[in-house]
């Protein structure tokens, strides 16, 4: 729930004016705006990285008063850079929980679509990637982002513009994957289109 919540990236420079916005458990809400609008700004407000002026507030807990890790133990934040490190396809999904066994990688890997894909490569979920993950597709990395996101179990997932550096079967395809598997929970989706 936000009220009148303002935020800045530079001082004296406000790029999100006064937003109110409820989101309900089990929403989908999509923010629409052109380049510069603060729909990312909104985002890292709710992910705990910006300070703000107003209320926010997630369950009732006022987002600023609350440790940053603890928040995003509860939001999960899926960006249309998704940052894929040089290591393993599995390796990358496990940030989402260390802890994760090879059966739920490869269950979130199939969630994501990405299983037949994964299951053709030579190593399969053992294949490295490279850095930033230079080695395959945009829509493969974004999809790994997804798995990986999927894996930490978030109740409530944001979405900045996940689609937006892809080509459109690509993407289309991409946003089909998301809405599959993210059907069970929370999601803002922050799109200019």
């Amino acid at each position: 729930r936000l009220a009148r919540v303002s935020a800045s990236w530079v001082p004296g420079e406000t790029t999100l004016h006064g937003v109110d916005l409820v989101i309900e458990p089990g929403q989908r809400v999509a923010v629409v705006g052109p380049s510069g609008s603060g729909k990312s700004t909104l985002a890292a407000v709710l992910m705990g990285f910006l300070p703000y002026e107003g209320s926010a507030t997630l369950s009732g807990i006022e987002l600023r008063d609350t440790d940053g890790d603890d928040l995003r133990r509860h939001v999960g934040l899926l960006t249309q850079q998704a940052h894929i490190f040089d290591t393993t396809i599995a390796d990358n999904v496990r940030i989402g929980d260390p802890h994760a066994d090879d059966e739920a990688v490869a269950a979130v890997l199939a969630a994501a679509q990405l299983d037949d894909w994964v299951a053709a490569l030579p190593a399969q979920a053992q294949t490295t990637v490279g850095s930033f993950g230079l080695t395959i597709s945009g829509g493969e990395r974004q999809r790994i982002a997804l798995a990986r996101m999927l894996l930490a179990d978030r109740p409530l997932a944001i979405l900045d513009e996940p689609t937006e550096h892809l080509d459109g079967p690509t993407a289309d395809a991409l946003t089909r994957t998301l809405s599959a598997a993210l059907r069970d929970r929370t999601v803002l989706l922050i799109t200019h289109r």
